[in-house]
């Protein structure tokens, strides 16, 4: 085979490859919420899913649908808190063609509570016949 050949071979299974990807398949996202000062809520960090590293803590990559592990981090300046204080951990069970929107709900104090908004994927359940 020659070097042609083998380079365009090489080619086209980079470029399949790269078509087969994580929106083939119904999916489910995790995003830091918008802040609200009527609500007292702001804006977390996601920080891993499943002890996974995300690449962006605004949001994640898409997840497959099922159940999963999220941390989320939020800081204040008002006081030093511990790393037990900033970060929460949350089991979720993700549903096809949903995002998920959490955000850090201040209770009193420095202290808080994730708390999570659910909305569907337009797109997502128009691609995959999701209601």
């Amino acid at each position: 085979m020659s070097f042609r050949r083998a380079a365009a071979c090489a080619f086209a299974l980079a470029a399949a490859t790269a078509l087969a990807g994580p929106y083939d398949s119904p999916y489910a996202l995790v995003e830091a919420g918008d802040p609200n000062a009527a609500r007292n809520e702001f804006r977390p960090a996601i920080t891993r899913v499943d002890g996974e590293s995300t690449r962006d803590p605004r949001k994640s990559d898409p997840i497959a649908p099922g159940k999963h592990r999220v941390t989320i981090r939020f800081e204040t300046a008002r006081v030093t808190q511990s790393p037990a204080e900033t970060s929460r951990e949350l089991e979720l069970e993700l549903a096809a063609c949903t995002r998920y929107r959490i955000v850090a709900r201040r209770t009193t104090g420095t202290n808080w509570e994730p708390h999570v908004y659910q909305e569907p994927i337009g797109e997502c359940a128009k691609k995959f016949g999701k209601s």
